[in-house]
């Protein structure tokens, strides 16, 4: 494992100190010296019995979410909801991210009444919440209307710097090969700021163009891994990727919508 492990931090030096040129778009680079995290990751959880309550509480939400982005308060905003019941993970997500410093001091206050966001009907229907501040590492893509979400959260044995170094070299090409084939629409990279203690330190947010896209999912990245098994770097990489990150748990989810 260690010389695994020392093969990967030659191909992250080399990548840091070359200065390479990214392989995907920057929508938003962490930046640790730029100040507090402006991203939040929140997760709900209910029980079995109230998930069909609770997402229907959720969609009552967004308008509220959509009002908080009207003023100023909010960046962007996108609530999702497990498609399976699934204990292990969670049920509901908000991904947010706030619009500079003054939006912070605002999402304190709305916090003093609306936790994690919700109202107290739907606060009245969870379990538990998480939330775990952080930043959008990188980002592409658009949309789709008929968007499907893949979720994946992982651990990574490596500084911030080295996973946004492992990221455009290992995994923005594949990203880059599978919205040219016309299945992944739109991709984000979450980091969290403060890791200590956490299940997980990265979550993937992959938005498939829709279900058939979703369900050509392995097929794809079968491809597009042999295409780039000729890179040497992006080879090494992927060869020694088991002994510095770790996948956890994936979650299938779908995009809410207002009622």
């Amino acid at each position: 494992m260690k010389k695994a492990r020392d093969l990967v931090n030659l191909v992250l030096a080399a990548v840091l100190l070359a200065g390479a040129a990214l392989v995907a778009p920057r929508a938003h680079a962490a930046d640790a010296s730029s100040g507090g995290p402006l991203t939040l990751v929140i997760t709900y959880h209910t029980t079995p019995a109230n998930r069909v309550a609770f997402r229907q509480a959720l969609e009552e939400e967004l308008p509220q979410f959509e009002r908080w982005k009207a003023e100023g308060t909010l960046e962007n905003a996108r609530l999702l909801f497990n498609r399976h019941v699934d204990s292990t993970t969670w049920d509901a997500l908000a991904l947010i991210t706030l619009r500079g410093y003054a939006a912070m001091e605002r999402w304190k206050k709305i916090e003093r009444d609306r936790p994690a966001g919700l109202s107290p009907k739907a606060l009245a229907l969870t379990t538990s919440i998480d939330t775990v501040p952080g930043d959008m590492l990188r980002s592409g893509g658009r949309d789709s209307a008929d968007g499907v979400f893949l979720v994946i959260p992982y651990e990574f044995e490596m500084s911030a710097t080295e996973y946004g170094a492992y990221f455009d070299t290992y995994v923005a090409p594949q990203l880059q090969g599978w919205m040219g084939e016309h299945v992944l629409a739109r991709y984000g990279a979450f980091i969290s700021r403060y890791p200590a203690g956490r299940p997980w330190q990265a979550m993937l947010f992959f938005e498939y163009a829709d279900e058939p896209a979703l369900g050509a999912r392995d097929a794809t990245t079968a491809k597009v891994r042999a295409q780039l098994a000729e890179n040497p770097q992006w080879k090494a990489l992927s060869d020694s990727k088991k002994n510095v990150r770790h996948e956890k748990s994936p979650v299938v989810a779908d995009p809410l919508e207002p009622r």
